[in-house]
Protein backbone atom coordinates (compact mmCIF):
# COMPACT_ATOMS: atom_id res chain seq x y z
CA UNK A 1 0.00 0.00 0.00
CA UNK A 2 1.09 3.65 -0.65
CA UNK A 3 2.28 5.06 2.27
CA UNK A 4 0.83 8.41 3.89
CA UNK A 5 2.11 11.77 3.00
CA UNK A 6 4.07 13.95 5.30
CA UNK A 7 2.55 17.01 6.08
CA UNK A 8 5.06 18.68 4.51
CA UNK A 9 3.89 16.94 0.94
CA UNK A 10 1.02 19.28 0.93
CA UNK A 11 2.41 22.59 1.13
CA UNK A 12 2.05 24.62 -2.02
CA UNK A 13 -0.86 21.93 -3.27
CA UNK A 14 -4.23 23.56 -4.16
CA UNK A 15 -7.06 22.05 -2.36
CA UNK A 16 -8.28 19.66 -5.74
CA UNK A 17 -5.02 18.35 -5.41
CA UNK A 18 -5.11 17.63 -1.89
CA UNK A 19 -8.28 15.69 -2.48
CA UNK A 20 -6.74 13.97 -5.36
CA UNK A 21 -4.15 13.06 -3.42
CA UNK A 22 -5.85 11.82 -0.30
CA UNK A 23 -8.27 9.92 -2.62
CA UNK A 24 -5.20 8.31 -4.20
CA UNK A 25 -3.27 7.32 -1.17
CA UNK A 26 -6.88 6.24 0.89
CA UNK A 27 -8.97 4.67 -1.69
CA UNK A 28 -7.42 4.19 -5.27
CA UNK A 29 -3.67 2.71 -3.70
CA UNK A 30 -4.01 -0.88 -5.37
CA UNK A 31 -6.60 -2.66 -7.98
CA UNK A 32 -8.24 -4.51 -4.91
CA UNK A 33 -8.72 -1.39 -2.87
CA UNK A 34 -9.69 0.43 -6.03
CA UNK A 35 -12.58 -2.49 -6.94
CA UNK A 36 -14.13 -2.46 -3.14
CA UNK A 37 -14.43 1.56 -3.31
CA UNK A 38 -15.96 1.45 -6.40
CA UNK A 39 -18.62 -1.19 -5.01
CA UNK A 40 -19.20 0.48 -1.55
CA UNK A 41 -19.72 3.76 -3.71
CA UNK A 42 -22.38 2.49 -5.57
CA UNK A 43 -24.50 0.70 -3.03
CA UNK A 44 -24.03 4.37 -0.95
CA UNK A 45 -25.12 5.85 -4.54
CA UNK A 46 -27.96 3.67 -4.66
CA UNK A 47 -29.24 3.96 -0.92
CA UNK A 48 -28.71 7.64 -0.87
CA UNK A 49 -30.58 8.33 -4.42
CA UNK A 50 -33.48 6.02 -2.48
CA UNK A 51 -33.56 7.65 0.05
CA UNK A 52 -34.10 10.93 -1.03
CA UNK A 53 -36.37 9.93 -3.69
CA UNK A 54 -38.73 8.91 -0.92
CA UNK A 55 -37.98 11.52 1.75
CA UNK A 56 -38.73 14.32 -1.06
CA UNK A 57 -41.20 13.04 -3.67
CA UNK A 58 -43.32 10.00 -2.03
CA UNK A 59 -43.48 10.91 2.11
CA UNK A 60 -46.36 13.60 3.37
CA UNK A 61 -44.70 15.04 6.09
CA UNK A 62 -48.27 16.54 6.85
CA UNK A 63 -48.41 14.06 9.98
CA UNK A 64 -45.40 16.43 11.37
CA UNK A 65 -46.10 19.45 10.32
CA UNK A 66 -49.87 19.16 12.11
CA UNK A 67 -48.55 17.66 15.58
CA UNK A 68 -45.43 19.48 15.17
CA UNK A 69 -46.70 21.10 19.04
CA UNK A 70 -47.46 18.02 20.28
CA UNK A 71 -44.26 16.70 19.24
CA UNK A 72 -41.92 19.24 20.95
CA UNK A 73 -44.13 19.99 24.02
CA UNK A 74 -47.16 17.66 24.36
CA UNK A 75 -50.11 18.80 26.23
CA UNK A 76 -48.21 21.69 27.22
CA UNK A 77 -50.97 24.55 27.77
CA UNK A 78 -51.69 27.33 25.08
CA UNK A 79 -50.45 30.73 25.94
CA UNK A 80 -48.21 29.25 28.48
CA UNK A 81 -45.09 29.11 26.20
CA UNK A 82 -43.17 31.86 27.81
CA UNK A 83 -41.95 28.83 30.56
CA UNK A 84 -40.16 27.36 28.20
CA UNK A 85 -39.01 29.70 25.05
CA UNK A 86 -36.08 31.26 27.49
CA UNK A 87 -34.14 28.12 27.66
CA UNK A 88 -35.26 26.65 24.20
CA UNK A 89 -33.32 29.75 23.43
CA UNK A 90 -30.23 29.74 25.96
CA UNK A 91 -29.13 26.18 24.90
CA UNK A 92 -28.13 26.85 21.35
CA UNK A 93 -25.96 29.59 23.05
CA UNK A 94 -24.79 27.92 25.56
CA UNK A 95 -23.29 24.86 23.18
CA UNK A 96 -21.90 27.64 20.73
CA UNK A 97 -20.46 29.41 23.56
CA UNK A 98 -18.82 25.80 25.03
CA UNK A 99 -18.10 24.66 21.46
CA UNK A 100 -16.14 28.12 20.48
CA UNK A 101 -14.49 28.00 24.30
CA UNK A 102 -12.71 24.40 23.57
CA UNK A 103 -12.55 24.17 19.72
CA UNK A 104 -13.89 26.04 16.74
CA UNK A 105 -17.00 24.38 14.30
CA UNK A 106 -15.38 21.65 11.61
CA UNK A 107 -16.53 20.75 8.04
CA UNK A 108 -18.08 17.61 9.77
CA UNK A 109 -20.20 19.88 12.55
CA UNK A 110 -21.47 22.51 9.58
CA UNK A 111 -22.35 19.53 7.20
CA UNK A 112 -24.68 17.81 10.20
CA UNK A 113 -25.96 21.71 11.15
CA UNK A 114 -26.85 21.86 7.07
CA UNK A 115 -28.78 18.74 6.85
CA UNK A 116 -30.21 19.35 10.16
CA UNK A 117 -31.44 22.60 8.89
CA UNK A 118 -32.86 21.05 5.34
CA UNK A 119 -34.74 18.51 6.95
CA UNK A 120 -35.78 19.15 10.62
CA UNK A 121 -36.51 22.87 10.43
CA UNK A 122 -39.22 23.59 7.88
CA UNK A 123 -40.92 20.96 9.22
CA UNK A 124 -40.64 22.31 12.91
CA UNK A 125 -41.39 26.04 12.10
CA UNK A 126 -44.18 28.18 10.53
CA UNK A 127 -45.01 31.95 10.33
CA UNK A 128 -43.58 33.26 13.79
CA UNK A 129 -41.87 30.07 14.85
CA UNK A 130 -39.03 31.56 12.55
CA UNK A 131 -38.63 34.64 14.81
CA UNK A 132 -37.65 32.43 17.16
CA UNK A 133 -35.04 30.19 15.14
CA UNK A 134 -33.78 33.10 14.22
CA UNK A 135 -32.97 34.65 17.85
CA UNK A 136 -31.86 31.63 18.25
CA UNK A 137 -29.05 31.06 15.42
CA UNK A 138 -27.92 34.48 16.06
CA UNK A 139 -27.81 34.50 19.90
CA UNK A 140 -25.44 30.92 18.79
CA UNK A 141 -23.46 32.75 16.58
CA UNK A 142 -22.89 35.89 18.87
CA UNK A 143 -21.55 33.09 21.80
CA UNK A 144 -18.88 31.10 19.45
CA UNK A 145 -18.37 34.27 18.35
CA UNK A 146 -17.32 35.96 22.17
CA UNK A 147 -15.96 32.52 22.89
CA UNK A 148 -13.62 32.50 19.50
CA UNK A 149 -12.88 36.16 20.67
CA UNK A 150 -11.35 35.43 24.05
CA UNK A 151 -8.87 32.73 22.77
CA UNK A 152 -6.36 36.03 22.83
CA UNK A 153 -6.68 36.85 25.89
CA UNK A 154 -5.85 34.12 28.77
CA UNK A 155 -8.28 35.73 31.17
CA UNK A 156 -11.10 36.35 29.50
CA UNK A 157 -11.03 32.80 28.02
CA UNK A 158 -10.74 31.50 31.55
CA UNK A 159 -13.79 33.64 32.21
CA UNK A 160 -15.74 31.98 28.92
CA UNK A 161 -15.48 28.77 29.93
CA UNK A 162 -16.23 29.33 33.73
CA UNK A 163 -19.58 30.93 31.94
CA UNK A 164 -20.06 28.32 29.57
CA UNK A 165 -19.64 25.31 32.40
CA UNK A 166 -21.69 27.56 34.96
CA UNK A 167 -24.30 28.03 32.57
CA UNK A 168 -25.22 24.60 31.56
CA UNK A 169 -25.25 23.70 35.85
CA UNK A 170 -27.46 26.45 36.27
CA UNK A 171 -29.74 25.56 32.45
CA UNK A 172 -31.95 23.17 34.73
CA UNK A 173 -32.85 24.91 37.98
CA UNK A 174 -33.43 27.91 35.66
CA UNK A 175 -35.87 26.14 33.80
CA UNK A 176 -37.85 24.36 36.82
CA UNK A 177 -38.43 28.03 38.25
CA UNK A 178 -39.91 28.97 35.07
CA UNK A 179 -42.11 25.82 34.94
CA UNK A 180 -42.86 26.18 38.35
CA UNK A 181 -43.41 30.04 39.14
CA UNK A 182 -46.54 31.94 38.38
CA UNK A 183 -48.76 28.95 39.94
CA UNK A 184 -46.36 26.21 38.13
CA UNK A 185 -47.66 23.60 35.86
CA UNK A 186 -48.77 20.36 36.36
CA UNK A 187 -45.96 17.79 35.66
CA UNK A 188 -48.45 15.48 34.01
CA UNK A 189 -48.57 18.34 31.33
CA UNK A 190 -44.74 18.03 30.36
CA UNK A 191 -44.31 16.36 27.09
CA UNK A 192 -42.66 16.24 24.05
CA UNK A 193 -38.99 16.50 23.12
CA UNK A 194 -39.15 19.02 26.12
CA UNK A 195 -39.41 16.06 28.29
CA UNK A 196 -37.26 14.49 27.24
CA UNK A 197 -34.25 17.30 27.16
CA UNK A 198 -35.63 17.80 30.86
CA UNK A 199 -35.38 14.51 32.29
CA UNK A 200 -32.07 13.47 30.97
CA UNK A 201 -30.71 17.14 31.77
CA UNK A 202 -31.82 16.88 35.10
CA UNK A 203 -30.71 13.02 35.31
CA UNK A 204 -27.06 13.90 33.57
CA UNK A 205 -26.61 17.21 36.56
CA UNK A 206 -27.48 14.14 39.11
CA UNK A 207 -25.73 11.53 38.28
CA UNK A 208 -22.48 13.33 37.60
CA UNK A 209 -21.72 13.76 41.43
CA UNK A 210 -23.29 10.80 42.67
CA UNK A 211 -21.20 8.90 40.10
CA UNK A 212 -18.01 10.70 42.22
CA UNK A 213 -18.96 9.92 45.53
CA UNK A 214 -19.71 6.08 44.22
CA UNK A 215 -16.53 5.66 42.40
CA UNK A 216 -14.78 7.42 45.49
CA UNK A 217 -16.72 5.28 47.72
CA UNK A 218 -15.92 1.94 45.77
CA UNK A 219 -11.94 2.95 45.42
CA UNK A 220 -11.75 3.67 49.37
CA UNK A 221 -9.95 2.21 52.48
CA UNK A 222 -13.17 1.81 54.67
CA UNK A 223 -14.16 -1.56 53.84
CA UNK A 224 -18.15 -0.82 54.85
CA UNK A 225 -17.70 2.40 52.59
CA UNK A 226 -16.61 0.37 49.89
CA UNK A 227 -18.84 -3.08 50.26
CA UNK A 228 -21.85 -0.84 50.37
CA UNK A 229 -21.00 0.89 47.17
CA UNK A 230 -20.06 -2.12 45.22
CA UNK A 231 -23.24 -3.33 46.34
CA UNK A 232 -25.09 -0.40 45.00
CA UNK A 233 -22.88 -0.33 41.60
CA UNK A 234 -24.24 -3.81 40.94
CA UNK A 235 -27.37 -4.04 41.68
CA UNK A 236 -28.05 -0.51 39.20
CA UNK A 237 -26.00 -2.39 36.92
CA UNK A 238 -27.86 -5.46 36.62
CA UNK A 239 -31.47 -3.84 36.88
CA UNK A 240 -32.92 -3.32 33.21
CA UNK A 241 -33.94 0.22 33.45
CA UNK A 242 -37.79 -0.32 32.74
CA UNK A 243 -38.05 -2.24 35.90
CA UNK A 244 -35.79 0.39 38.04
CA UNK A 245 -38.80 2.91 36.40
CA UNK A 246 -41.74 0.69 36.82
CA UNK A 247 -40.74 0.76 40.83
CA UNK A 248 -40.16 4.47 40.83
CA UNK A 249 -43.48 4.79 39.36
CA UNK A 250 -45.30 2.42 41.87
CA UNK A 251 -43.11 2.23 45.01
CA UNK A 252 -40.65 4.54 45.37
CA UNK A 253 -42.85 7.00 47.37
CA UNK A 254 -43.45 3.94 50.08
CA UNK A 255 -39.29 4.65 50.83
CA UNK A 256 -39.22 8.13 50.85
CA UNK A 257 -39.17 9.91 54.11
CA UNK A 258 -42.19 11.81 55.20
CA UNK A 259 -40.30 15.39 55.27
CA UNK A 260 -41.15 18.44 52.48
CA UNK A 261 -43.73 16.16 50.99
CA UNK A 262 -41.27 13.66 49.53
CA UNK A 263 -43.68 11.09 49.98
CA UNK A 264 -46.12 12.37 47.74
CA UNK A 265 -43.52 13.58 45.05
CA UNK A 266 -44.67 13.91 40.97
CA UNK A 267 -43.89 11.15 38.78
CA UNK A 268 -41.54 13.15 36.65
CA UNK A 269 -39.50 13.54 39.94
CA UNK A 270 -39.48 10.12 40.61
CA UNK A 271 -38.74 9.30 36.90
CA UNK A 272 -35.87 11.82 37.17
CA UNK A 273 -34.35 10.67 40.19
CA UNK A 274 -34.70 6.67 39.26
CA UNK A 275 -32.48 8.05 35.72
CA UNK A 276 -30.48 9.24 38.29
CA UNK A 277 -29.74 6.56 40.64
CA UNK A 278 -29.25 4.02 37.04
CA UNK A 279 -26.88 6.42 35.24
CA UNK A 280 -24.82 6.94 38.47
CA UNK A 281 -23.59 3.75 38.86
CA UNK A 282 -22.39 3.45 35.12
CA UNK A 283 -20.54 7.02 35.75
CA UNK A 284 -18.94 5.50 38.61
CA UNK A 285 -17.49 2.71 36.99
CA UNK A 286 -16.51 4.84 33.96
CA UNK A 287 -14.74 7.33 36.44
CA UNK A 288 -13.10 4.17 38.37
CA UNK A 289 -11.83 3.39 35.37
CA UNK A 290 -10.58 6.63 34.69
CA UNK A 291 -8.98 6.66 38.56
CA UNK A 292 -7.48 3.22 38.18
CA UNK A 293 -5.50 4.82 35.39
CA UNK A 294 -4.07 7.83 37.48
CA UNK A 295 0.25 7.16 37.05
CA UNK A 296 1.79 6.31 40.62
CA UNK A 297 3.61 8.76 39.39
CA UNK A 298 1.42 11.29 40.36
CA UNK A 299 0.24 10.72 43.54
CA UNK A 300 3.92 10.59 44.80
CA UNK A 301 4.35 13.95 42.99
CA UNK A 302 1.74 15.30 45.11
CA UNK A 303 2.89 13.98 48.69
CA UNK A 304 6.10 15.20 47.57
CA UNK A 305 4.77 18.55 47.38
CA UNK A 306 3.21 18.28 50.78
CA UNK A 307 -0.45 17.41 49.36
CA UNK A 308 -2.83 16.02 52.00
CA UNK A 309 -5.17 12.94 51.06
CA UNK A 310 -8.11 15.30 50.25
CA UNK A 311 -6.01 17.88 48.26
CA UNK A 312 -3.95 15.47 46.13
CA UNK A 313 -7.57 13.75 45.56
CA UNK A 314 -9.08 17.51 44.38
CA UNK A 315 -6.54 19.00 42.25
CA UNK A 316 -4.56 15.81 40.98
CA UNK A 317 -6.44 12.84 41.20
CA UNK A 318 -9.99 13.47 40.00
CA UNK A 319 -9.24 16.03 37.33
CA UNK A 320 -6.74 13.19 35.68
CA UNK A 321 -9.53 10.76 36.43
CA UNK A 322 -12.34 13.09 34.24
CA UNK A 323 -9.84 13.40 31.76
CA UNK A 324 -9.13 10.01 31.23
CA UNK A 325 -12.84 9.19 31.57
CA UNK A 326 -14.05 11.91 29.53
CA UNK A 327 -15.02 9.48 26.20
CA UNK A 328 -16.69 7.26 28.26
CA UNK A 329 -18.73 9.88 30.59
CA UNK A 330 -20.13 11.08 27.02
CA UNK A 331 -21.08 8.17 25.39
CA UNK A 332 -23.80 7.57 28.89
CA UNK A 333 -24.87 11.08 28.45
CA UNK A 334 -25.44 10.35 25.07
CA UNK A 335 -27.45 6.69 25.92
CA UNK A 336 -29.30 8.75 28.76
CA UNK A 337 -30.52 11.01 26.47
CA UNK A 338 -31.23 8.12 24.19
CA UNK A 339 -32.99 6.49 27.30
CA UNK A 340 -35.36 8.88 28.38
CA UNK A 341 -38.01 7.46 25.42
CA UNK A 342 -38.58 4.88 28.05
CA UNK A 343 -40.53 7.27 30.19
CA UNK A 344 -43.51 6.24 28.13
CA UNK A 345 -43.72 3.29 30.21
CA UNK A 346 -45.05 4.67 33.07
CA UNK A 347 -47.41 7.07 31.46
CA UNK A 348 -45.36 9.67 30.46
CA UNK A 349 -45.52 12.07 26.68
CA UNK A 350 -42.32 11.88 25.10
CA UNK A 351 -41.20 12.65 21.80
CA UNK A 352 -41.57 9.41 20.92
CA UNK A 353 -45.20 8.75 22.80
CA UNK A 354 -46.14 11.47 20.96
CA UNK A 355 -45.20 10.31 17.67
CA UNK A 356 -47.19 6.88 17.78
CA UNK A 357 -50.10 8.88 19.14
CA UNK A 358 -50.28 10.90 15.67
CA UNK A 359 -50.94 7.77 13.99
CA UNK A 360 -53.62 6.90 16.01
CA UNK A 361 -55.51 10.50 14.31
CA UNK A 362 -58.07 9.60 11.94
CA UNK A 363 -56.37 12.15 9.31
CA UNK A 364 -52.92 10.20 10.33
CA UNK A 365 -53.77 6.68 10.56
CA UNK A 366 -50.77 4.36 8.86
CA UNK A 367 -48.20 7.78 8.35
CA UNK A 368 -45.90 5.87 11.09
CA UNK A 369 -42.88 6.13 8.59
CA UNK A 370 -42.25 9.80 8.24
CA UNK A 371 -43.34 10.95 11.84
CA UNK A 372 -40.99 8.10 13.54
CA UNK A 373 -37.77 9.23 11.08
CA UNK A 374 -38.24 12.76 11.69
CA UNK A 375 -38.15 11.67 15.53
CA UNK A 376 -35.24 9.79 14.81
CA UNK A 377 -33.68 12.50 12.69
CA UNK A 378 -34.18 14.78 15.58
CA UNK A 379 -32.36 12.28 17.95
CA UNK A 380 -29.54 11.61 15.90
CA UNK A 381 -28.88 15.62 15.66
CA UNK A 382 -28.89 16.16 19.08
CA UNK A 383 -26.64 13.41 19.65
CA UNK A 384 -24.44 14.08 17.22
CA UNK A 385 -24.08 17.69 18.59
CA UNK A 386 -23.41 16.28 22.33
CA UNK A 387 -20.81 14.09 20.36
CA UNK A 388 -18.86 16.69 18.98
CA UNK A 389 -19.10 18.84 21.90
CA UNK A 390 -18.14 16.13 24.30
CA UNK A 391 -14.60 16.15 21.50
CA UNK A 392 -13.93 19.45 21.77
CA UNK A 393 -13.85 19.36 25.46
CA UNK A 394 -12.18 15.81 25.18
CA UNK A 395 -9.26 17.41 23.14
CA UNK A 396 -8.95 20.57 25.06
CA UNK A 397 -8.39 18.10 28.17
CA UNK A 398 -5.79 15.95 26.40
CA UNK A 399 -4.03 19.04 24.68
CA UNK A 400 -4.70 18.04 21.28
CA UNK A 401 -6.12 20.56 18.65
CA UNK A 402 -7.82 18.89 16.01
CA UNK A 403 -10.72 20.05 13.71
CA UNK A 404 -12.91 17.68 12.75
Amino acid sequence: MTALAPPDVYEGMVAWQRARHWAHVRLFDSRGNTVLTLVILAILGVLAFTLVRWFVAVADWEVVRANRRLLLVGRFPQGEEWRIWPMVLALPALTALGWGAWGQVGRRSIAAMAIFGVLILPLLTSGTGWWYVIVAAALAFVAYRLARWSWAYPQAHRWVRRCAVGGWFLALPASLILLLIGGGMETTLWGGLYLNVIVSFAAAMGAIPLGILLALGRTSSYRALRLACTMYIELMRGLPLVVILALAWLALRSFLPDLWGLDSVDLVYRVMIAFTMFTGAFVAEALRAGMAAVPAGQREAAAALGLKGRQALIFIVLPITVRNSAPALAGEMIGLFMSSTLVSVVGLTDMLQAARATTEQPDFFGRQTEVLLFVGITFWATAFGLSRLSERVEYALSGTRRNR
